[in-house]
């Protein structure tokens, strides 16, 4: 069991991208993340809360509000025996997936201190999937010309990435799809639509169907179910849920449909472990594969991801790619890095496996609070 947290540190950072990114219709320049701190008298548990403004989920300032006013005093007093208990609290929680994934990651992290464990051994994962390493994927937005788009994955590809994922948009997509098959041959490719399409658009995707994708991801509005569904039945790719797989319910909902054939669990659109474990566990069970994406994150929010995807029914390359790739710092030691071409190691320390440079910290912060004792204090 872990002892009662006694305090929470909540900052505020901003950390430059290396490169404005148009991601889902808008530009990213700068990553925006709150990253918490819950301590207790015997350790301390690290989560990241992190928004992504390009997908339409709650913004950092709803978060910020939510858990400096009411997530982070739950905490206060509160010890953790499993993580039943864990996700007892976080139902609790009245406010945004992304707010509550910051919290709920925190404690698991402390807990798995506790206990001498690593979260994928929390969460479940088998002696043979720690040993494994996970494979990392190439993630590419919207570039402004084809040409630059296959110099990226060019400049890109000697490092090994295990599949590319590109971004497309409606008027932009076959010709891409194209491009990169005719420039990088059979490459394990597939394409993100940013829910950008509807079932008007199933012919576009008929005619995708024949450059041999891994998935179509997120291809409609996330509840167009109906859309979706039909999109299924008239390709062979298979629909990979994003933004519509988050919660349980809904995903039982597509799956009941016959509206994917795929999930992307994302830590931050289901709100913490919990519900990313019974969303794969669901998958698993009625045959549906599983990977993992992300914000993208910073290294917290990613070494979270690497330990998600250490679970059996994650079957396809994740989104998460080593520290440098997106950003133009990282705020944990050590980096997120590759540990050989193109993967990822499970972190073998207690807990999530990394710690913060505090000087990172305070080098990108835009605010500070602390909640203790029933008191906030920002700096």
């Amino acid at each position: 069991m872990t002892s009662p947290v006694e305090r929470v540190s909540l900052t505020h950072l901003q950390i430059p991208l290396k490169e404005t990114v148009r991601i889902g219709g808008a530009d990213m320049g700068l990553k925006d993340a709150i990253l918490l701190i819950v301590e207790s008298r015997d350790g301390i548990g690290l989560g990241e809360c992190s928004p992504s403004a390009a997908r339409g989920c709650e913004s950092l300032e709803s978060c910020w509000k939510e858990l400096t006013e009411r997530i982070a005093p739950s905490l206060l007093g509160r010890s953790f025996s499993s993580t039943e208990e864990i996700g007892k609290l976080a139902d609790t929680w009245t406010g945004g997936h992304c707010a509550k994934a910051g919290a709920e990651t925190a404690c698991w992290d402390l807990l798995g201190h506790a206990r001498h464990a690593t979260i994928a051994e929390l969460l479940g994962a088998s002696s043979d999937q720690l040993d494994m390493n996970i494979e990392s994927g190439l993630t590419l937005g919207l570039y402004p010309t084809v040409v630059e788009l296959l110099k990226t994955i060019e400049n890109h590809l000697e490092e090994g990435y295990r599949r590319v994922k590109i971004e497309v948009e409606p008027g932009r997509d076959v010709e891409l799809v194209r491009a990169v098959r005719q420039h990088f041959g059979d490459i394990p490719l597939m394409i993100d639509a940013a829910a950008a399409y509807s079932v008007n658009d199933i012919d576009i995707f008929r005619e995708l169907d024949d450059y041999d994708l891994l998935m179509f991801e997120q291809p409609m509005a996330a509840d167009d179910f109906e859309g979706l569904a039909a999109l299924q039945a008239a390709v062979t790719t298979p629909v990979c849920l994003d933004e519509t797989a988050t919660t349980v319910e809904r995903t039982a909902e597509a799956i009941r449909r016959g509206a994917c054939r795929i999930v992307s669990l994302k830590l931050q659109n289901l709100g913490g472990f919990g519900p990313a474990l019974a969303v794969h566990d669901l998958c698993y069970q009625n045959g549906v594969a599983c990977w993992v994406g992300t914000t993208p994150e910073l290294g917290v929010g990613s070494a979270q991801g690497i330990h998600l995807a250490a679970l059996g029914n994650c079957r396809y390359a994740t989104d998460i790619e080593p520290s440098p790739r997106w950003f133009v710092d990282d705020c944990i030691v050590p980096l997120i890095e590759h540990s050989g071409p193109g993967v990822l190691s499970v972190p073998t320390r207690p807990g999530l496996g990394y710690q913060i440079d505090h000087s990172k910290l305070k080098r990108y912060q835009v605010r500070h609070t602390e909640v203790v004792a029933g008191a906030s204090h920002p700096f």
